[in-house]
């Protein structure tokens, strides 16, 4: 009978140890130092993901090498929104940001980039934030809390922060303000709907990324940014039609050029975190053909610069002009 008992625990001892330690691992998750949202999983970027994002990189690298030196992070974004955070870094040191999503047809896109070490999802931007609701990362993680990142269309990039007994919070990813929880759970119940039928692996065997087309970026073409709210003659303007907004934005920056654009989406602000100041452009070029496309730096002074395609803009939102007036 001894034998016996020993054959039996044998047998079994060792499944059941491994399951009690994963079961033991999915409890502690949530003390674990660091937070959900903070670990990068490039196993939930499909390959066509990682192609296109090193191609976009390659863009960006004709007009700033650090792209073409760069390590990519990536970090899928919230339910309904198919898309992925893709954090640049050189030498542990963030060089910029892109968001790349995926269309309705399965189609990649690239819907916004940034440069430099101020990037959205910021974790010092997040903690500023918690600090403000008298929370903080690691209060959250030991009581069990979540936090990921979310993308809403058409530039809505959010933190949202799960807590035990408490409603969720919603933190705008490019200012830390807190946005209004109701139109937010609004917001992902239409995306859950609206999305229940994509199929994620479909991705690689739809996408085919053409191998000849290649895109080069022209150099940045900056101004310093301003506080649209410091100056609101703008709102009694008449906004720009929309056939001059490329050319007034190509004004960037030029000598003696005291004209400044402002970006405003009306009611639909909260989805561009706007009114928002035009801090610059960058011109994208397909060498094969004559495309381009136009790239608009939006925020910059109370926000993180984004540089987001203009027809994003023009669909929901209008451009002002702000003229800086000498003071003497």
């Amino acid at each position: 009978m001894k034998k016996c008992f020993t054959t039996e625990r044998e047998r079994y001892g060792k499944p059941v140890y491994l399951f009690l330690c994963v079961i033991i691992g999915f409890a502690l998750f949530p003390f674990w130092p660091t937070t959900h949202a903070a670990v990068p999983d490039n196993r939930l970027a499909p390959a066509a993901v990682e192609q296109y994002a090193q191609q976009q990189a390659n863009a960006l690298g004709t007009s700033d090498p650090d792209w073409l030196a760069a390590k990519f992070d990536y970090y899928p974004l919230g339910p309904g929104t198919h898309g992925w955070f893709v954090q640049a870094s050189v030498q542990d040191k963030p060089i910029g940001y892109m968001i790349i999503s995926v269309t309705s047809q399965g189609e990649l896109i690239l819907s916004e980039y940034g440069k430099g070490e101020q990037t959205l999802y910021n974790n010092e931007l997040l903690g500023q934030a918690l600090e403000r609701q008298d929370l903080s990362l690691s209060t959250l993680q030991a009581s069990g809390g979540k936090l990921t990142r979310h993308y809403a269309f058409p530039l809505l990039a959010y933190w949202k922060v799960e807590r035990i007994h408490d409603a969720a919070l919603y933190i705008d990813a490019s200012n830390g303000d807190l946005l209004p929880d109701a139109v937010l759970e609004r917001i992902e119940t239409n995306f859950e709907k609206q999305t229940q039928s994509f199929n994620l692996t479909e991705l690689e065997k739809k996408q085919v990324i053409p191998a000849v087309t290649t895109w080069i970026t022209s150099p940045l073409h900056l101004q310093p940014a301003f506080d649209p709210s410091q100056q609101l003659i703008w709102l009694t303007s008449e906004p720009l039609q929309i056939s001059q907004v490329q050319q007034q934005i190509q004004r960037i920056p030029t000598t003696g050029h005291t004209d400044s654009l402002i970006f405003s989406a009306g009611e639909r602000n909260l989805f561009y975190g706007g009114p928002l100041p035009i801090s610059g452009y960058q011109m994208w070029h397909m060498e094969e053909t004559a495309k381009v496309l136009l790239y608009i730096g939006l925020g910059g002074f109370n926000s993180v610069q984004r540089f987001v395609p203009i027809n994003k803009l023009l669909n929901d939102g209008h451009f002002y002009v702000l003229t800086i007036r000498n003071s003497s």
